[in-house]
């Protein structure tokens, strides 16, 4: 028999109507108090979680017949090990706070699958329940106990099921961070906002002065309608906008990074340099490294061949931290370039703007420690015509927080 999507707490509801000890938390259905036996023959309690992951109003059905435990190594009721559930014994994080001391793995009898949560739930808590009432035959699952559910604070309008499916939700709280900024969003800036958006970041700040307006569209993500351009609504509102949609703390602000409003950036645990302009990279860059705010620049040269030739781009992206800045000024164009014009004309950069953007948000992630980063490189370039990939800045002192 083969689960389709279902109605997302009907399996919840008919747990908590039979008395179980049951909640969702972190995208996972829990079944507290559930009876075992321990190899002194002792009756203990412990909790049983599986996956919970739902997509809009719809629950997706259990993705295997394996469930995680929190408890001892439960036993049959001679006291000998159930070894015929057993599959990892390894504590580990599921979610903030959310912990797991081992792994079952038991498919029901004559089906394929689980029909439900509820029905994948009740048959683990049957294995472990009958052994228990073999010595006790009161013992029960069904304890008519409410759980204190504390409301979850997220910044995603929906939640985060990618991270759930691949086991990853406690590696996800690295990027967690309270304040990032993203300066400059024109093509490469507005990727770095796409990627940066899909983290659980606390606040994402926008800085950019400029309209969105129609050439902006063909370097940018999604696809923007006629009707953007009418208004001539700033960039920062646009993607605010955009955004909005699947997650809160985004916060416009439509102005120029320079000397007077540099003090802006203040606060920011981490910032993207995403500007084409050289001074302006340089006023940003020194006002963050006077105030030991780490940061990214991602910087672009596009030159075209001789006579209409192909393009030819160097991305680049350079990382300072606290510890580890006194390199920026050696790879990072500070003064003013003409040759620069061409990119800001060439809208047919799409490509480039996301692969420079993917190079800056990737250098964030391992200095965030959610990519591991045996080099720890603080410059970081990709030389399109050869494919090549160079790296540079690789302090021992400074390693990735």
């Amino acid at each position: 028999m083969s689960a389709r999507p279902g109605d997302l707490n009907r399996p919840l509801e008919r747990l908590l109507a039979e008395g179980f000890e049951a909640e969702v938390r972190h995208q996972h259905l829990l079944v507290h108090a559930v009876p075992y036996v321990d190899t002194s023959r002792a009756i203990r309690r412990g909790t049983l979680v599986c996956t919970y992951v739902h997509s809009g109003s719809e629950l997706l059905p259990p993705d295997n017949h394996q469930v995680w435990f929190a408890g001892d190594a439960p036993c049959r009721a001679s006291g000998l090990p159930m070894t015929q559930i057993e599959n990892e014994n390894s504590r580990q994080e599921l979610g903030p706070g959310l912990w797991i001391d081992r792994r079952f793995s038991n498919k029901p009898d004559g089906a394929g699958g689980f029909v439900d949560h509820y029905d994948k739930m009740v048959h683990y808590v049957r294995l472990l329940e009958d052994q228990a009432r073999a010595i006790d035959p009161h013992v029960s699952a069904r304890t008519g106990k409410q759980v204190k559910v504390a409301e979850a604070q997220d910044v995603f309008r929906y939640s985060d099921t990618a991270s759930v499916r691949s086991e990853t939700v406690v590696l996800s709280r690295r990027l967690a961070l309270g304040r990032v900024a993203v300066v400059g969003l024109g093509g490469t800036g507005s990727y770095v906002l796409d990627l940066v958006a899909k983290t659980p970041v606390r606040e994402i700040h926008l800085f950019d002065g400029d309209d969105f307006l129609q050439h902006n569209a063909f370097r940018a993500p999604g696809a923007a309608s006629h009707d953007d351009f009418k208004t001539r609504i700033k960039k920062v509102d646009y993607f605010t906008r955009m955004y909005d949609s699947m997650r809160g703390g985004l916060v416009p602000h439509a102005v120029f990074i320079d000397a007077a409003t540099a003090h802006l950036l203040d606060g920011a645990d981490f910032v993207f340099i995403c500007v084409d302009r050289g001074p302006a990279r340089k006023v940003i860059a020194d006002h963050l490294i006077a105030r030991r705010i780490a940061f990214v620049d991602a910087g672009m040269d596009v030159r075209q061949d001789e006579g209409g030739g192909a393009l030819r781009a160097l991305l680049r992206a350079t990382v300072c931290t606290p510890d580890h800045s006194e390199h920026f000024a050696r790879y990072a164009p500070t003064d003013e370039d003409t040759t620069e014009a061409l990119y800001s004309r060439n809208i047919q950069v799409a490509d480039l703007n996301m692969l420079n953007a993917a190079l800056a948000v990737v250098a964030w992630k391992k200095y965030c420690r959610f990519h591991s980063d045996d080099f720890a490189p603080h410059q970081i370039s990709f030389t399109v015509p050869t494919w090549s990939v160079g790296r540079a800045e690789s302090p021992a002192k400074d390693q990735p927080r």
